[in-house]
């Protein structure tokens, strides 16, 4: 199931018991495997900046929130997504607007274009239905 290296990065965080992101310096014997990991994004994908989450609705709260989107802006999502697609919207205090879909079950052009107000901040992609991601053409 695991080879050697994935055993010994399993060992290592539980040896120190330390499951979380921040804190407990002394416990973590330099250990720090959420770090190592965000390197390895950067190094990989060539950005300035990584941090890694818990999940993929925290991912899109901060992708959002990043994105200078917040209190009273609107965000057009799809009305067929995973909840997670809107709690991020409204974690963030933003206030999501359904569009229209296509054949596909994803936002069409057209139901993004129409949702669009003055207050439009952002569209949010992001659907999962029952372990289906989101078609993205190329």
């Amino acid at each position: 199931m695991f080879g050697a290296e994935e055993r010994k990065e399993i060992m290592d965080v539980l040896e120190t018991g330390m499951l979380f992101r921040y804190n407990h310096d002394q416990q973590r014997n330099g250990i720090w495997k959420a770090r190592e990991f965000e390197a390895e994004a950067r190094k990989i994908t060539g950005a300035k900046y990584a941090h890694a989450v818990s999940n993929g609705s925290a991912a899109a709260a901060i992708a959002l929130a990043a994105s200078g989107i917040g209190a009273g802006d609107e965000v057009i999502v799809p009305p067929f997504t995973f909840i997670a697609t809107i709690e991020a919207v409204l974690f963030i205090g933003a206030k999501p607007v359904f569009a229209e879909l296509d054949e596909t079950l994803c936002l069409s052009a057209e139901g993004i274009e129409k949702a669009i107000t003055p207050n439009t901040k952002g569209v949010c992609l992001y659907t999962c239905v029952g372990g289906w991601p989101t078609w993205m053409p190329s």
